[in-house]
């Protein structure tokens, strides 16, 4: 009778124990992927920026929800404000990006009529997005990044910043990768 009970026991507990679940993930690993294709042009009206949208998260893997992006900048005055930590980025505006919906609708608008929709990807056009900062101060220099948020407000990364002294067309325009300097 104990062998049986142990036994019966010792089942249970194996059973239990053998699910193929993992630890949970925090919601970064789910937030988009940072701008990869970021460029930056300047014109009299004020400083644009161009990019595509990333379909992955931080894990390699499809993304599965997107909002848009937070523009952030920050003003430069003096010499070190780029990593003072106490000169902070401020928001000038979001970019809703329904790249995922669109791809969503589309794949199960092919199950509908009996296609396979898992390889269906957005079209390229709902991927591409823009923005002009208009308020820029001629002869200032500014600091700017972008970052993706998915549904949840969970940020992705940044992978570049955009240094920008403003002379209109003029203006001194660099990139810095985020490994090589944090203006954060």
């Amino acid at each position: 009778m104990k062998l049986r009970a142990f036994a019966l026991c010792f089942l249970v507990a194996l059973s239990a124990g053998c699910g193929r679940y993992k630890p949970p993930l925090p919601p970064e690993k789910f937030a988009p992927k940072a701008v990869e294709s970021l460029t930056v042009t300047a014109t009299e009206a004020g400083v644009v920026f161009a990019w595509a949208a990333s379909d992955e998260d931080q894990r390699g893997k499809e993304l599965k929800s997107m909002e848009g992006f937070s523009i952030r900048r920050k003003l430069i005055a003096r010499k070190g404000d780029e990593t003072d930590p106490r000169v902070r980025f401020e928001t000038i505006g979001f970019v809703r990006d329904s790249h995922v919906k669109i791809r969503d609708d589309l794949r199960a608008q092919a199950r509908k009529e009996g296609k396979i929709g898992r390889s269906i990807e957005s079209p390229d056009e709902s991927m591409k997005f823009s923005f002009v900062d208009s308020t820029v101060k001629r002869d200032a220099t500014y600091v700017y990044q972008i970052i993706p948020q998915n549904q949840g407000g969970t940020e992705g990364g940044v992978k570049q910043f955009a240094r920008v002294t403003f002379r209109g067309a003029a203006s001194d325009i660099a990139m810095v990768d985020s490994a090589d300097n944090s203006f954060s």
